[in-house]
């Protein structure tokens, strides 16, 4: 009987190392993929500084080129300039003098030093758009270079975050998460009529309040980069409510946690499609719905920054981020620095 009871104990402290060993290394490649996509974002941000620096130089090279097509207006000066020097010699000269109006020798006068003039200023013009094309075409065929190496390092970076990701979810089934997280995620899917019900249906009673102190501004993050179309309030879109803020993106992007904590929900939800929601112990809930591709589940732990969902470029896969704080609707632009 004692060798049973030890046996059993043994197993345990097994199975109990087993797992801290698989949750250490889960953790680890979460960390990973925060640094990743992190990376991604910085790459992300160089390469469309410099795809406007392109454009820039691009603008410029048009606008020199165009100076430099003028040369037919400074060849068709030039000519009527050595036509008058070639036509008149001295002698005709003073003999128009002498028989023509001193004002029509004057206006003559006039015109010759006017094309002269336009003459010299457009064979500076000329001669300065030479140079300064030939430096820009320089600049441009650099910056052309760091924007592909740019490029490339993306695609390998998004390649490197793809395989890491699948490597959590392998590494996540392997750990068992609360059971009762996924009964209620089932049971409120049917049964709660409106997200508020949802919220207090999936929502565990471990949470605390937190203390009414200020928050440093900084906690939360920005769950995408994107343009805002619907701030708090607002509610531009029909299909979501005014209690959130409402993101578009130009191209296919990784959806992040916004907080350290554990996913209550993931799953569809009514006209709100595929959802999220993920509470910490300080009393806050992230709300997230919109996303085409949900890569996490409910009882998954997640780490701010973690990569959990995907959002196409398409209309219709706008996020929608909510915020609360015990219970409260709050804007996220109080918490969130980047917003």
């Amino acid at each position: 009987m004692r060798l049973f009871f030890l046996f059993l104990i043994l197993l345990n402290f097994s199975v109990f190392a087993e797992t801290k060993s698989l949750k250490k290394n889960l953790d680890k490649l979460k960390k990973q993929t925060v640094t990743i996509h992190n990376d991604i974002i910085k790459n992300n941000s160089e390469l469309k500084k410099i795809k406007i620096d392109i454009d820039r130089n691009s603008q410029k090279k048009f606008i020199f080129e165009k100076h430099i097509k003028s040369r037919e207006y400074i060849g068709k000066r030039l000519i009527f300039l050595l036509q008058e020097k070639i036509y008149l010699s001295p002698v005709t000269k003073i003999i128009n003098n002498l028989f023509f109006q001193s004002e029509d020798f004057l206006t003559k006068q006039i015109v010759r030093e006017f094309f002269l003039k336009k003459v010299r200023i457009g064979i500076n013009d000329f001669f300065l758009s030479l140079r300064s094309i030939s430096d820009l075409k320089n600049e441009l065929n650099e910056k052309l270079l760091v924007y592909e190496k740019k490029k490339k390092s993306l695609r390998k970076k998004l390649i490197k975050l793809e395989k890491k990701i699948e490597e959590v979810a392998k590494l996540q089934k392997k750990i068992k998460v609360d059971v009762n997280l996924r009964v209620k995620e089932k049971r409120f899917k049917k049964k709660a009529k409106n997200l508020n019900e949802l919220v207090q249906g999936v929502k565990t009673k471990k949470v605390k309040k937190i203390l009414k102190k200020k928050k440093i501004i900084g906690d939360i993050k920005s769950p995408v980069q994107g343009r805002i179309i619907s701030n708090y309030g607002e509610g531009k879109d029909s299909r979501k409510s005014k209690n959130g803020v409402i993101f578009q993106v130009l191209e296919e992007s990784f959806v992040t946690s916004p907080i350290n904590g554990v996913v209550v929900y993931a799953n569809q939800f009514r006209s709100y499609g595929n959802l999220v929601i993920i509470e910490n112990d300080e009393g806050y809930y992230c709300i997230l719905s919109g996303m085409k591709k949900i890569i996490i589940s409910s009882g998954n732990e997640v780490f701010m920054g973690e990569p959990i969902a995907k959002l196409s470029a398409d209309t219709n896969n706008q996020l929608y981020f909510e915020l609360r704080l015990n219970g409260k609707i709050i804007n996220p632009k109080s918490k969130v620095e980047i917003l």
